[in-house]
């Protein structure tokens, strides 16, 4: 039996002969370097099809100065906010033949962030960053071009993608105190220059408005994980009954889990024996009886947005105004009750 031919990669050598051009004119076309004539351009893609030719995108990087990958980081990879700001933003980047490496640093510790900065400082033409909580990093050594996601930076010295953190706070915490809700609980949050700190100022804001004294005993702040809102929820309950709160917001959904957790193991319900009203909307709020009143986000769109304003910039365009604030929508559900 007659051995099968081992067919030789395609080269791009093979695509200028079969082109009837030079090499560097396949190059040029491949990379958009510069302009060629319709003619010669349509002879050069009809040979790489012809011929099955793939580029090598080390290769390529090196021509073009550009690897198409773009880093990603996000405070953790529980958060549903944070998995649907990924989802957005890598169908827009593999929309344009860009890929995304994605790392998580569990609310920006320094020593994470200085062993990406190691890893992949490099690799990448970009970087998207979900702020963390609270959130000081130094991102001026990245020397790339950065967008951030989810951030508050009135200083404007990085492009964000953001809401109106406070004005979400404040609808939430309104919505309690119209119900008749007087002692009211805040769980999570770090007060400063952020986004966690503008929904802090948010629910501060609805209570000087409507001449509600704030009890500090109620305002359990801390990082926005699942254990903040087991650990305030608790201590909540435990307070005598004259000072546990009536009604509580949390700062985002992680938290709400928390709330509802505890909730779920002493046999209470939101909506009966506490109303509660949360940050972000989730598969639980929404699934579970009662459904949770929330703050519902743009979260896929904001990762679009987020990819598209990185694009622009790594292009050279300006994408204009440096704070971008998308819009968000309180939705009632069953979890708070009137007084």
């Amino acid at each position: 039996m007659e051995r099968d031919k081992i067919r030789r990669d395609v080269t791009i050598k093979d695509v200028a002969k079969r082109a009837g051009v030079a090499i560097s004119t396949v190059s040029r076309v491949l990379n958009g370097l510069d302009k060629v004539s319709e003619k010669t351009e349509k002879k050069v893609r009809e040979a790489v099809a012809e011929l099955g030719y793939v580029q090598n995108a080390l290769a390529v990087s090196m021509v073009t100065g550009q690897t198409k990958t773009i880093l990603m980081v996000v405070p953790d990879f529980t958060n549903d906010f944070n998995g649907s700001v990924i989802q957005g933003a890598e169908e827009y980047l593999k929309a344009r033949g860009y890929t995304m490496l994605i790392s998580s640093t569990r609310n920006f510790e320094e020593e994470d962030f200085e062993n990406l900065y190691r890893r992949f400082s490099r690799l990448a033409d970009g970087i998207l960053v979900v702020q963390g909580s609270p959130d000081q990093m130094d991102y001026t050594r990245w020397e790339k071009p950065l967008v951030l996601v989810d951030a508050y930076r009135p200083q404007g010295d990085y492009h964000t993608i953001e809401i109106d953190n406070e004005r979400g706070m404040f609808l939430l915490t309104e919505e309690l105190i119209q119900n008749g809700h007087r002692r009211i609980g805040l769980i999570g949050g770090i007060p400063g220059e952020s986004a966690s700190g503008r929904r802090v100022a948010g629910y501060l804001a609805a209570m000087e408005q409507y001449h509600i004294q704030v009890d500090e005993r109620l305002m359990a702040l801390g990082s926005h994980f699942e254990e903040t809102g087991s650990r305030a929820m608790a201590a909540f309950l435990s307070l005598p009954e004259g000072a546990r709160p009536t009604g509580i917001v949390a700062v985002n959904n992680l938290t709400c889990v928390g709330c509802m957790k505890v909730l779920s193991e002493r046999g209470m319900r939101a909506g009966r024996e506490i109303s509660l009203a949360a940050f972000d909307d989730h598969l639980l709020a929404r699934y579970f009886v009662p459904g949770v009143t929330v703050i519902e986000r743009p979260t896929i769109e904001m990762g679009r947005e987020g990819a598209r304003v990185l694009l622009m910039l790594l292009s050279g365009e300006e994408p204009g105004e440096k704070r971008l604030i998308m819009g968000s929508r309180l939705i009632r559900r069953e979890s708070v009750v009137k007084r």
